[in-house]
């Protein structure tokens, strides 16, 4: 049985604060059974996009976050979920 979503949990060090981000997105192209359709019976108008989008940290070049989402998701959207990971608390300050 195949799984449609698959959540993947990971956490690096922390560096110390983050000054400067660099957010992007790219596009994806999913392959998988729309293309073996298109294979056997011919050309077929749908093909599944989806969108990574990644935040960095500019000197570093740490990954802070990342989402894939639907390609008719907006950026905007998606914006808030790609800062959350940077209000966390710097615990080199606290000591």
């Amino acid at each position: 049985m195949r799984s449609k979503t698959v959540k993947v949990k990971y956490h690096l060090p922390s560096k110390g604060a983050v000054a400067h981000v660099v957010i992007d997105a790219i596009g994806l192209k999913v392959y998988g059974e729309v293309e073996w359709k298109t294979r056997k019976y011919g050309k077929d108008k749908r093909h599944l996009w989806c969108k990574l989008h990644l935040t960095v940290d500019m000197f570093t070049h740490e990954v802070i976050a990342t989402e894939v989402s639907l390609v008719s998701v907006g950026d905007n959207e998606i914006l808030p979920t790609l800062l959350n990971p940077l209000r966390r608390k710097d615990t080199a300050s606290q000591c």
